[in-house]
């Protein structure tokens, strides 16, 4: 399994996005009325996909994943924690990311040293019941099994979510924390 998105909702999802790529210098993936994706290639490092969602109201809640960028790069995807230490272990397993050695707060980095840090940071209130509006996605590899997964996370704190939002070929989730977050199945092929 490895983090291959990060999923924003908005309104307005192509200038939400075309600004994001202006500023890091990503790839246009998709284009099209129901959202607008970029991709964010590292050298040698992580390829990570941001994907803009159209939804219908502006967000009201503060988001819980924020993004650090500092000239021009994406330093770090700041999740907000109940528990930094804890999560540190969750986001860990599922991302296959390692501690990051030179994060000022509890963080992970792709194996290759390069891209952002994925940094855990005590959350200034609790998670409200409003989904968030900015969350991750994982990606399960071939050979990986999807009900495992699940209960391992269950396992660790984690909860499975069920929304009625139709046939979805994607399972939902919170983490320890209650931050909400997708794991897509093995790409085919």
């Amino acid at each position: 399994m490895y983090l291959e998105n990060v999923v924003f909702d908005a309104t307005d999802p192509q200038t939400t996005g075309r600004t994001w790529e202006a500023d890091l210098g990503t790839e246009t993936l998709t284009d099209e009325e129901a959202g607008f994706e970029t991709r964010l290639s590292v050298a040698g490092g992580p390829e990570l996909d941001l994907c803009f969602q159209r939804v219908p109201d502006e967000p009201a809640e503060r988001p819980r994943l924020q993004l650090d960028v500092r000239g021009g790069e994406l330093t770090a995807l700041r999740l907000e924690s109940a528990d930094p230490t804890r999560d540190l272990a969750f986001w860990q397993r599922l991302t296959g990311w390692e501690p990051a050695a030179s994060s000022d707060v509890p963080g992970l980095q792709h194996p290759s040293g390069r891209g952002p840090v994925l940094a855990l940071v005590p959350e200034k209130k609790p998670k409200p019941e409003a989904k968030n509006r900015t969350h991750l996605d994982l990606r399960l590899e071939v050979g990986d099994d999807a009900d495992a997964v699940a209960a391992w996370i269950a396992d660790r704190g984690g909860r499975e979510l069920h929304f009625d939002w139709g046939d979805l070929p994607w399972r939902h989730f919170a983490d320890p924390s209650g931050n909400e977050f997708c794991v897509l199945p093995a790409r085919k092929g």
